[in-house]
């Protein structure tokens, strides 16, 4: 190699170490090399010796695409432990394991590619174990593949679990402890806390207006027909869906339509991260949200549009399902009910006496002040 390609092959390596200071993992192609204007655009084949002399010197990692051949740049200490290695084995194994990065190479996986034998590739395994070139460790899909990886380098959390992990176990008492947290944070920031005492009876002031009846039945005819509230409720069972005493003190109540507050993801980790319950694990955004998808599943939380962010709040608990959550607890929703069939008209033994300024009417009916208390 002459001085002028040592010089233009410094000069290109120290260009792409420039070009990576904000993307380490960048890739160059022939045409990025070119556009840094290091070897004029027109000698190709200058270009290409300098390539082949980095990739030698294991400066570039070539990396295969469907579109074409491009280079990923090699730190020079990372370049120089290919020189250390003493055999051509040695090289190649080491070789894929750097290429595979934090997720790893599984042993069978390297033997296979290399077609070594199992005693050579033990010795090169060795060999590299040895200086330090890599190291050993265990997945939690199976904890029987030996998987080798770059020695320092930290195996991904596909690999090792994430936070969800401790000692290669599934932490379950942590992750329903999280899940508790997250699914308090949306109902605090999701819904509204009602304190309001609601089975305080209301007394309606107006009164039903003295009239001619239509229809021309009697008085005796009325009086025959028409019963009290007490006796309605003496005559009939109790409902099942009376909220009288099931909804006294503090509630959570659904918020407005249109609500725009619900805590989104980023959110929920922030506050998370401000009660520091995680246990010391750096908790992303990603691994909240695995926790957020099973509440969803588990129909325990909805998510909620609010244009272009997207929102959660608590689903409401039916009544239906009282083991979920105690009836006079706080977290308890006012369940959903069918107006049709509870308003007091449903059942009404006047109804069809009843109209605005009659001797029955809704301004004044004693019925609904029972219902409405």
């Amino acid at each position: 190699m002459d001085d002028k390609t040592s010089i233009l092959k410094d000069q290109l390596y120290a260009a792409c170490e420039e070009a990576c200071k904000d993307n380490p993992d960048r890739l160059f192609s022939q045409e990025d090399l070119t556009a840094l204007n290091v070897v004029p655009a027109k000698d190709v084949k200058k270009l290409l010796q300098i390539v082949q002399i980095l990739t030698k010197e294991r400066l570039f990692a070539p990396v295969h695409f469907h579109s074409g051949l491009a280079w990923r740049l090699r730190p020079e200490a990372e370049a120089a432990k290919y020189q250390a290695l003493t055999s051509e084995d040695q090289v190649l194994v080491y070789e894929i394991i750097d290429s595979a990065g934090p997720e790893g190479s599984w042993q069978q996986d390297i033997k296979k590619r290399l077609n070594l034998q199992d005693n050579a590739l033990r010795k090169a395994l060795k060999e590299l174990e040895i200086k330090r070139f890599i190291n050993q460790f265990t997945t939690v899909e199976n904890t029987s593949k030996k998987m080798w990886i770059k020695y320092g380098m930290q195996p991904s959390a596909r690999a090792t679990g994430g936070p969800w992990y401790t000692d290669q176990f599934l932490d379950e008492a942590f992750i329903d402890a999280l899940q508790s947290v997250v699914v308090n944070i949306i109902k605090e920031k999701g819904s509204y806390r009602s304190t309001a005492e609601r089975n305080v009876r209301s007394v309606s002031p107006v009164l039903p207006k003295k009239g001619v009846i239509r229809g021309g039945l009697s008085d005796a005819a009325i009086k025959s027909k028409k019963r009290s509230a007490d006796a309605i409720s003496k005559d009939d069972p109790p409902s099942t869906s009376s909220t009288t005493s099931k909804f006294r003190g503090a509630v959570r109540l659904p918020l407005i339509a249109g609500y725009t507050g619900y805590p989104t993801a980023q959110e929920i980790t922030a506050d998370i991260v401000k009660m520091n319950v995680a246990k010391g694990q750096p908790l992303k955004t990603e691994h909240v949200q695995e926790l957020i998808d099973i509440l969803v599943w588990e129909s325990r939380i909805e998510e909620v549009k609010m244009g272009d962010r997207v929102g959660y709040r608590a689903v409401r608990v039916s009544k239906h399902n009282p083991d979920i959550v105690k009836l006079d607890s706080e977290d308890f929703w006012e369940a959903r009910t069918n107006g049709l069939t509870t308003v007091p008209c449903g059942k009404c033994p006047v109804f069809e006496l009843c109209e605005e300024g009659g001797p029955v009417w809704a301004g004044g009916c004693e019925y609904f002040d029972k219902w409405l208390a």
